[in-house]
């Protein structure tokens, strides 16, 4: 046998056994990670507080690299509302996403202008901050081109991360797109892991809230004035809540806040740069924070909204449909969504 031949077919052999081993050690982690039970994977299922769970996710979601995640079948669903020209999109979290005050409130147009044409649209995904709405309003909002959006954020951009920020998802996405692709693999996790605690971890025992008040801020400012160029008219909703100091949801401690008595001062934090967003740009603003504040405690809690106390019941979801209504109204706002 020529040593030339013998020589090529030695490192044929070598760097088919290098090759092997690594597929080797790859499979031997990857099996080893999962039988510890680790499990890294950002998003969706290190954000929502409760709900969605895995099993939810996996039917319902897909992880997206510009906006964190999507609900399956979301792209296609907005090419189809494309240049559809509603009266109203609502725009929102879960509250959003799962509240019924949409429906509601064409229930009360109709009966109230039974000639009429008005619709809407609910682009209200769960779990979402002003930072994803911000995208949507870019991405999909503006090309719907409804005459009305509300707007109603700030319940997800208040909880603690999980030590980073959406934005810096985001970026992190963008940086490592094989992130996105191989995120069910445990190693791709344990790498996510490692980069996100050298990189983007704040240097403070307190984790970073998902979009920082000033972001926050910044978000929704961005998202009225994209509204506007686009000759839509905004209106900011603040969330309403049945939560008091001292009764706070014992839960959300266990992973949504730094400390359980945050709860209430937070909420009422980001409540006021709505309302600040709202001053300084001339923008409507149905202040359901402030109205749900002056109704009898124990209706709101008991009746108005579910045990988490951020939630809308049937009942709750009726009271919004009626004082979005009445704000419409005052502000010669229904002829517009009614007319054709």
């Amino acid at each position: 046998m020529p040593e030339q031949y013998s020589t090529s077919n030695n490192r044929f052999y070598t760097a088919l056994l290098f090759f092997a081993s690594l597929v080797f050690c790859f499979f031997f982690i990857e099996i080893l990670l999962r039988a510890i039970d680790f499990n890294y994977q950002l998003y969706p299922a290190r954000v929502e507080f409760g709900w969605p769970n895995p099993v939810v996710i996996e039917k319902e979601f897909e992880i997206d690299r510009e906006m964190l995640w999507l609900p399956k079948g979301y792209d296609d669903r907005m090419a189809k509302l494309y240049g559809t020209r509603p009266s109203i999109v609502y725009m929102g979290d879960s509250c959003t996403a799962w509240g019924a005050y949409d429906q509601a409130l064409k229930q009360r147009i109709v009966e109230k202008h039974p000639n009429g044409s008005f619709s809407f649209i609910n682009v209200g995904v769960g779990g979402w901050s002003s930072f994803q709405g911000l995208k949507q309003m870019e991405r999909d909002v503006v090309r719907i081109n409804p005459k009305v959006v509300t707007i109603y954020y700030g319940w997800n951009d208040h909880w603690a991360s999980f030590g980073i920020e959406d934005k810096n998802v985001a970026h992190f996405n963008e940086k490592n797109p094989w992130s996105v692709h191989l995120s069910d693999f445990r190693l791709t996790q344990l790498a996510n892991f490692f980069s996100i605690k050298m990189y983007y971890t704040p240097d403070t025992p307190r984790r970073a809230k998902r979009v920082s008040q000033e972001d926050f801020r910044r978000n929704l400012t961005a998202i009225v004035r994209c509204a506007r160029d686009s000759g839509i008219i905004p209106v900011l909703l603040t969330a309403p809540t049945s939560h008091t100091e001292g009764d706070e949801p014992a839960y959300l401690a266990s992973r949504w806040l730094n400390d359980l008595s945050d709860l209430v001062p937070l909420h009422r934090e980001y409540v006021n740069t709505v309302r600040r967003v709202a001053h300084d740009n001339d923008v409507l603003l149905l202040d359901l924070f402030e109205i749900f504040q002056r109704l009898s405690p124990d209706e709101v809690k008991t009746q108005f909204f579910v045990a988490d106390g951020i939630h809308l019941t049937s009942k709750g979801s009726t009271v919004v449909a009626h004082l979005l209504y009445r704000f419409l109204e005052t502000n010669a706002l229904i002829e517009l969504l009614v007319t054709r």
